[in-house]
């Protein structure tokens, strides 16, 4: 059978740092970053989802990328934990929003992380009848980074 490919897009604003960055990315700055989720399957061939890529609408993939990336990281500063060792990034949440992660957070890693985070609810949600298959992130409208895993 065809397998049909659909893509949702939501946008947050953000600031991080790419600490060990040679350039001025290694300051604090922020972007109003995109975030393109694109879900594969076939089509639903009954019910509500009838006719939809892996029986899902595009408002499901809303709802969960607005929970796992919009909730958390929206209007919040994303920091790598561990660049806290010698900083006083901690001192700062009683006046920021820190969205911590594990990572220096390019876009490129930032991809992946999103990625994990809805591709676990995607499926869930289908039931297994859709994937994601690609998380596209915008830094700025000119730079973007896509990852695709390999086989799942």
């Amino acid at each position: 059978m065809a397998k049909f490919r659909i893509t949702r897009e939501i946008g947050i604003d953000a600031g991080h740092r790419v600490p060990n960055h040679h350039s001025r990315c290694k300051n604090i700055h922020g972007h109003r970053y995109t975030i393109q989720a694109t879900v594969e399957g076939e089509l639903a061939e009954s019910g509500s989802v009838e006719g939809m890529a892996g029986g899902m609408d595009f408002g499901f993939i809303k709802e969960e990328m607005m929970k796992e990336i919009d909730e958390p990281c929206d209007h919040k500063l994303i920091l790598w934990k561990g660049e806290t060792k010698n900083s006083t990034f901690e001192d700062l949440a009683d006046i920021v929003a820190i969205y911590w992660v594990d990572f220096s957070p390019t876009a490129e890693n930032l991809a992946e992380h999103w990625f994990r985070r809805v591709d676990r609810q995607i499926t869930l949600r289908s039931k297994g009848h859709a994937s994601l298959v690609k998380l596209r992130v915008y830094e700025t409208p000119n730079c973007w980074a896509d990852y695709e895993p390999g086989e799942k």
